[in-house]
């Protein structure tokens, strides 16, 4: 018997082909006049838009997103071999961020020689503990502090010995009474740089799930949750934001909520490579 297509997989991947070759193709015709620079964790960004992990996973786009408008890019997530055959496009202003699996089978010399291989590539790395490999790490409180705790001491030894500082944050979910204000205490004990906030559920990413970000009460929810880490991590700790940014309201909502940078996935596939350009300008409020 014929295996079934999973119609609904090969509608997404189709989709995120066709918008992955349309933002390449932009990059190529368009040099972006928008400027918002900022600076955060020490880096300077041309803007405070960025795309999120998932999107171009393996840098084939890379720090060309500029010339449309993005402040910076983030790669990814990847596993130590993927690492290991990573090429990106490093022509470009956009800053890059390198995304990085992380689970509980992973040994210690493992995950640094992951993140041995990102830092030479990399802006900023990003320790992803939202997907389905990190679940039960998520768990394990011992272990994960134990890998955390590695994983920054050696970001600090290659940052000391490469002669450049590369910032080090982690991906957490937040969702409407789950804020992870015990992960966070953990980060600025640790001493990390920030959080990426993640404000959606988790896949399958489906249109229904867009259309509900068009939901005002529930972009005030990932506001809230922006403001409540906000005020418990302070203000030396870079906050990052991602999950249902589709206009610049939404854009400046998490701006003024706390968020320094904030990330957009499905709005780039729904809406198309001038993405930046509508939401940057757009006036705030």
């Amino acid at each position: 018997m014929a295996e079934r297509i999973d119609l609904h997989a090969l509608r997404k991947r189709l989709s995120h082909r066709l918008a992955l070759g349309l933002v390449d193709i932009a990059c190529c015709t368009s040099n972006s006049r928008i400027s918002r620079p900022r600076t955060v964790m020490g880096l300077h960004f041309p803007s405070p838009l960025g795309i999120a992990a998932g999107f171009d996973r393996s840098g084939r786009l890379g720090r060309r997103v500029a010339a449309l408008g993005f402040g910076f890019n983030e790669i990814g997530s990847l596993t130590i071999n993927q690492v290991a055959c990573l090429t990106p496009a490093h022509h470009g202003n956009a800053r890059l961020g390198i995304n990085l699996t992380l689970d509980a089978t992973q040994s210690m010399a493992g995950a640094c020689a992951m993140l041995r291989s990102a830092w030479s590539h990399a802006d900023y790395l990003v320790l992803n503990l939202i997907g389905p490999a990190s679940a039960s790490l998520l768990q394990q409180d011992a272990r994960l502090r134990q890998l955390l705790t590695v994983l920054r001491q050696y970001q600090q030894h290659l940052n000391q010995t490469g002669g450049r500082r590369v910032p080090l944050i982690a991906k957490l979910r937040c969702l409407p009474g789950q804020i992870p204000f015990s992960h966070a205490g953990l980060l600025l004990e640790l001493g990390f740089d920030g959080l990426l906030a993640a404000h959606d559920p988790g896949p399958p990413a489906t249109r229904c799930r867009y259309h509900d970000w068009q939901d005002e009460r529930q972009q005030a929810q990932a506001c809230a949750q922006i403001k409540h880490l906000h005020r418990f991590c302070g203000t030396g700790f870079a906050l990052m934001s991602v999950g249902g940014i589709q206009s610049g309201a939404h854009l400046q909502a998490r701006l003024d909520a706390g968020a320094q940078l904030v990330q957009v996935h499905a709005a780039l596939i729904y809406q198309g490579p001038w993405l930046a350009r509508r939401l940057l300008r757009a006036p705030p409020g």
